[in-house]
């Protein structure tokens, strides 16, 4: 089971999120509190990077965007990926998202954790309100393993 480590010991989080504003935000929050970031803008990119790399978190967009359409190639695919996956399996999983408001799309986050997310956050938020989650995840990650 890959866990989180301790805030003050580096944690490696990977970051999906094609929107760029916010992955900016989102990198130098996490980095300031003590994590280690890389940020990729699809699920193949990120699908990618785990191939090549090890992480200790997951931090998933749902819907991805290219020329103002959604694509296949979002948080969703990536969330089955990882739950198939011998490596990540069990990796803890927070999805964002902020297309909740739309006509059809009011499931989407309920969807996400269906299928494997373990956290669901709607946007807009605070990097405050990701590390309050990312602790409480922590929390519950420790104690199923006690």
């Amino acid at each position: 089971m890959v866990k989180l480590a301790e805030r003050d010991a580096m944690s490696k989080v990977l970051v999906m999120e094609d929107d760029l504003e916010l992955s900016f935000v989102l990198k130098n929050g996490l980095e300031a509190a003590g994590y280690e970031v890389v940020v990729r803008t699809s699920a193949s990119d990120a699908i990618e990077e785990l191939s090549t790399e090890t992480y200790d978190m997951l931090i998933s967009d749902i819907i991805v965007m290219k020329d103002r359409r959604s694509v296949p190639d979002g948080g969703i695919a990536l969330i089955g990926w990882v739950r198939r996956s011998k490596k990540y399996c069990e990796m803890p999983i927070i999805v964002i998202s902020g297309t909740s408001a739309y006509p059809g799309m009011a499931n989407i986050l309920t969807a996400a954790r269906r299928i494997g997310a373990d956290v669901a956050l709607e946007k807009p938020f605070t990097v405050e309100d990701l590390l309050s989650e990312i602790d409480a995840l922590k929390s519950r990650v420790a104690g199923a393993g006690a």
